[in-house]
């Protein structure tokens, strides 16, 4: 009897964990936004914020909540105007001045 409970709690709780993996895989793939690796990979929008996330200097596409890209560029190694303006958010109208704003913070 005992063992029983057991399975069938076992057998619960795989279900709930697979129900869940399933909800977090759909909102994902909802996204049409991906976390990128290069600063190549940066689609064309319209509209950039580059602000600070976690001491790095990072990019969202206007009007969203999560980053696309993140630099590996430590916000403390910006000059003091730049670091206020990375942390208050500089806004980009184009993916080409969007590129350049981020070769200069970087350099």
């Amino acid at each position: 009897m005992k063992r029983t409970v057991k399975l069938v709690s076992l057998g619960v709780l795989v279900v709930i964990a697979i129900t869940l993996a399933t909800m977090a895989l759909a909102q994902i793939t909802a996204t049409d936004d991906y976390l990128v690796t290069h600063m190549a990979d940066i689609a064309d929008h319209p509209g950039y914020l580059v602000t600070d996330l976690e001491g790095y200097i990072t990019v969202f596409y206007q009007g969203r909540g999560y980053p696309v890209y993140i630099t590996n560029t430590p916000i403390s190694t910006l000059r003091g105007v730049d670091r206020k303006d990375v942390e208050q958010g500089i806004l980009v109208e184009t993916r080409t001045e969007l590129i350049k704003l981020l070769e200069d913070l970087g350099s």
